[in-house]
């Protein structure tokens, strides 16, 4: 599945992301990966880079909160927290490689992708999160099952 990370200022402004028949990519800075799903690998790295648990991370109120849905829940928009945009954006390339590693471990992730198959969406997360900070943007993800 294709999921389409992108920053907006507000809930309200990423929910226009619906609006556009192009998705987010037509309104907003976006980074697409297939299988980097935000239920499990964003509450796993924002662990991994603030030393919280997953748990923790999973039950931030902004942790995949839904913003707005169309078709039944075919499509829609969800938040990251602030605690993953801040934990990412301010990587080093050192830590973005070990993230990379801890996710190829990952069981849902099949073994399929490796360090060095991840680094890149690593690299493009942490990129937006840094553009995204200094404005205050916030961290969303859009699917379309």
């Amino acid at each position: 599945m294709l999921y389409t990370y992108f920053t907006a200022t507000s809930d309200d402004e990423a929910a226009t992301a619906l609006e556009a028949p192009e998705g987010p990519a037509a309104l907003f800075p976006t980074a697409a990966f297939n299988g980097i799903d935000p239920n499990m690998q964003v509450p796993r790295a924002e662990a991994f880079l603030t030393g919280t648990t997953e748990e923790a991370a999973a039950d931030n109120p902004r942790a995949m909160k839904l913003v707005v849905e169309a078709d039944e829940g075919a499509v829609t928009v969800l938040t990251l927290t602030d605690e993953f945009r801040d934990a990412i954006a301010a990587t080093d390339e050192p830590r973005r490689r070990e993230l990379a590693d801890f996710w190829s471990h990952a069981e849902d992730l099949g073994g399929e992708a490796s360090a060095e198959d991840l680094l890149p969406v690593v690299d493009e997360l942490a990129a937006l999160a840094k553009q995204a900070k200094p404005t205050g943007g916030r961290l969303y993800c859009y699917l379309a099952v």
